[in-house]
């Protein structure tokens, strides 16, 4: 199962120093009011693939717009592999 956590230290990695260390990133943190760029939101979304073995809907994964729909969709995704 991939967390807000999991996701949310990937979103700072991306960021490398452009936001405070401290800053608090839960759910409904907008990945557009840290000022990610798209190129940014992709490599959280590939790291996650990388990591866990599956695929977003690369339609939906352009539709996401905080930390929680990351985790959402990526969980989707996860389950989706794990259905025989």
């Amino acid at each position: 199962m991939i967390t807000v956590d999991e996701v949310a230290a990937l979103v700072r990695r991306e960021m490398r120093g452009k936001r405070r260390a401290d800053m608090v990133l839960d759910a409904d943190t907008r990945l557009d009011d840290l000022g990610m760029s798209s190129l940014q939101v992709s490599e959280v979304i590939f790291s996650l693939e990388e990591r866990h073995g599956f695929e977003f809907d690369a339609a939906k994964a352009a539709d996401v717009r905080t930390v929680g729909e990351v985790v959402a969709l990526a969980n989707e995704s996860l389950a989706a592999v794990a259905q025989p």
